[in-house]
């Protein structure tokens, strides 16, 4: 991570050096054509300041006009064109005029190869251009009167190569600043590395004592913001890995204790019939108790393998339409002779024609599950009712017990199927998995699960299922 982030930064630090030596090249080059256009416009304005001192003599006079077209025949005034020369400095220099009627007179090419903007400079605009050579162009106007009714515009044009600041020339200084720009942004790059490579050392450390099975490592406090959101973020993993450790270290003990009790009673009836220590009159007996703890493991095997099963991608749906308040009245009239047996009292209120598209058989494990619960945690004389209710097109299942309720702290959890909290049940039935894997069907279904209890007077399970 180290190398990566050294390189990373090098490489941000050295294109930025780059991007900026670039834009310094290109802005040096503007302001120097720039500087160059106020020279030529300074040294237009004082060549027109010749020209006008030069014709003033002419206005408004017979053989004006000619005298003005004079100025255009070059060589031939040459007194008239060095002073001009002068003026200008290093700048190519040509004349015309613009007579009234919009024609251009000239002797030079240059006004050949720009594209005036004829309406400003008869306006008194100066404009500047570039030839279709890339020269720089400055042209000047002056209003000459040449008779009463006719005035021309003369044009002063100054033509000058433009700077051009060439990376040939200056190749020395850029590799020179470029190399400069290298080992900066190396240390740089290194110094800052190092520094967050050595802030990040003790989440590094942490990690790896994780992984080593520690789950008790934590990051301490970076020195920096960003850092820190991710030193809490991995402090909270941690936490969640160690209290999921926990719940399923206890949950394996349970497991183990729930298979070990019946597996203990079968044994030692097994070995009492071996050795012919029960007499017939008894086999009746050990039969029964046989059967109910083999049905015992089975269904802490069965429940073991739907949790499993849950977890799975490919785990399906067979939906049809389901009347859910005659499917769950089905299937709690059938706990009906255990509760009476136990001396609890069950009430069954359910809406007709609730009709929604879901698993019956899936709905059918998730009363049966929920009503079992009921019954484990309800004392003798207690209640178990169950309704479904229909709340703006959903199915509603509440079953509700008069059991002995669950404390506050379990109740947040009493759905997590590694959870082990401090309430026990009345009577010992069952896996102890049931709401897992309710919340695991119920989730599957697209539903939601709830639960509500208050201690010493019992508790809801509310299932929701869209329609």
């Amino acid at each position: 991570m180290r190398r990566r982030l050294f390189w990373t930064i090098f490489a941000v630090a050295s294109f930025t050096g780059l991007l900026t030596l670039v834009g310094v090249t290109v802005a040096t080059q503007r302001a120097a054509v720039d500087a160059t256009f106020r020279e030529m416009t300074n040294s237009a304005n004082e060549a027109v300041a010749v020209i006008d001192e030069a014709v003033a003599g002419l206005g408004e006079r017979p053989g004006a006009v000619r005298d003005l077209f004079r100025l255009l025949e070059g060589d031939r005034v040459s007194p008239f064109l060095s002073r001009l020369r002068r003026t200008v400095g290093g700048s190519e220099i040509a004349l015309g005029v613009i007579i009234a009627d919009g024609n251009l007179v000239t002797n030079s090419p240059l006004f050949d190869r720009v594209d005036l903007t004829e309406d400003k400079l008869l306006d008194g605009e100066i404009q500047r251009t570039r030839s279709d050579t890339n020269d720089l162009v400055v042209v000047a106007p002056t209003i000459v009167p040449v008779t009463p009714q006719l005035d021309a515009t003369l044009l002063v044009a100054l033509a000058r190569e433009a700077p051009v600041i060439r990376l040939a020339d200056q190749m020395r200084g850029i590799l020179l600043i470029v190399a400069g720009l290298g080992v900066a942004a190396a240390l740089i790059a290194r110094f800052l590395s190092n520094q967050m490579a050595r802030r990040l050392d003790p989440l590094a450390a942490a990690a790896r004592s994780l992984a080593d099975g520690d789950l008790s490592a934590r990051v301490p406090d970076l020195g920096d913001p960003e850092l820190d959101d991710v030193a809490s973020a991995f402090n909270d993993m941690a936490s969640e890995l160690e209290t999921s450790r926990e719940r399923e270290r206890e949950f394996i003990l349970g497991v183990g204790h729930d298979i070990r009790t019946p597996l203990t009673t079968i044994r030692g009836y097994a070995e009492a019939l071996e050795l012919g220590r029960f007499g017939p009159e008894e086999i009746e007996r050990i039969g029964g108790v046989l059967s109910v703890q083999s049905r015992q493991l089975s269904r802490l095997i069965e429940d073991l393998t739907m949790l499993a099963r849950l977890d799975q991608a490919e785990f399906g749906l067979r939906t049809e339409r389901v009347d859910v308040g005659a499917h769950v009245a089905e299937i709690a009239e059938g706990f009906r002779a255990r509760a009476e047996e136990v001396g609890i009292r069950l009430e069954i209120d359910t809406e007709p024609d609730i009709l929604i598209s879901t698993d019956p058989d899936r709905l059918g494990q998730i009363a049966q599950n929920l009503v079992e619960n009921a019954l484990r945690y309800t004392p003798e004389t207690g209640s178990v009712s169950v309704a479904v209710r229909s709340d703006d097109g959903d199915a509603v299942i509440e079953v509700s017990d008069t059991g002995t309720g669950i404390e506050p702290i379990d109740l947040p959890h009493i759905f997590d199927r590694h959870y082990v909290g401090g309430h026990r049940m009345v009577r010992k039935e069952g896996s102890g998995l049931g709401l897992s894997i309710v919340r695991g069907l119920v989730e599957r279904m697209s539903g939601e699960v709830t639960a509500d209890s208050e201690l010493g007077r019992g508790t809801t399970i509310t299932v929701r299922l869209s329609g």
